[in-house]
């Protein structure tokens, strides 16, 4: 007879997850949004492998298992521990977060959002790091309002702060590239010339005191 396997430390309702003490349901539920979302992805793809896969928005409940509910977003029966409303918690977060982005950046933002992800490989442009507690925030051109990539987010931190005035900058963000290359010390030992800015010519009362005279 097969030895049971060792039930979920957490739920204590479904099996171990690999080596994890936790079974499935209950590991991905601490984990990043970005990785539940990947994984209801995988899931509906699952689902639409299937034979004669037909889309389903709605389940009656009598045909939900004990303890689960069906999600239309992923085509997958979930524990109900796992619902946030009438989908699953990847699901729900995704659309909440898609309408988010629609409202800020305007029609078909959701969609880009979506892309660039895939794109930028899941990691922030700038400092090439997966998120943890946040989304990759929605960088934009403050004037036109553009979308122009996806950094990490956070106040203090975050590429997406941090690095603002350069991105809004581009003789700041050259400057700053510049420094990365090669110190002001190794440039002024090496001979270059000085790089201090022009002083604009005095104007009103400085341009009087600057001829000897005030008016």
């Amino acid at each position: 007879m097969a030895k049971a396997k060792p039930l979920c430390i957490e739920c204590g309702k479904r099996p171990k997850y690999g080596t994890r003490h936790r079974c499935a349901w209950c590991w991905v539920a601490r984990e990043p949004i970005e990785l539940q979302e990947a994984w209801a992805a995988h899931r509906r793809r699952k689902a639409q492998e299937a034979p004669g896969y037909v889309e389903r928005a709605r389940v009656p409940e009598r045909e939900w298992d004990d303890g689960t509910r069906w999600c239309a977003g992923c085509q997958t029966m979930i524990p109900l521990e796992y619902a946030d409303g009438s989908r699953c918690r990847a699901c729900a977060s995704r659309a909440r977060h898609r309408s988010y982005v629609e409202r800020t950046y305007g029609p078909g933002a959701g969609e880009a959002y979506d892309l660039l992800m895939d794109w930028q490989g899941g990691r922030c442009y700038i400092c090439q790091q997966m998120p943890h507690a946040k989304r990759l925030a929605v960088d934009h051109d403050h004037v036109t309002g553009a979308v122009r990539g996806l950094l990490c987010a956070g106040q203090e931190q975050g590429c997406n702060w941090n690095f603002r005035k350069a991105l809004n900058d581009v003789e700041l963000a050259r400057r700053v590239l510049e420094y990365a290359e090669r110190t002001p010390l190794e440039r002024l030992r090496a001979g270059e010339p000085s790089r201090k800015p022009t002083p604009a010519p005095p104007s009103g009362i400085l341009a009087s005191l600057h001829r000897g005279r005030v008016v």
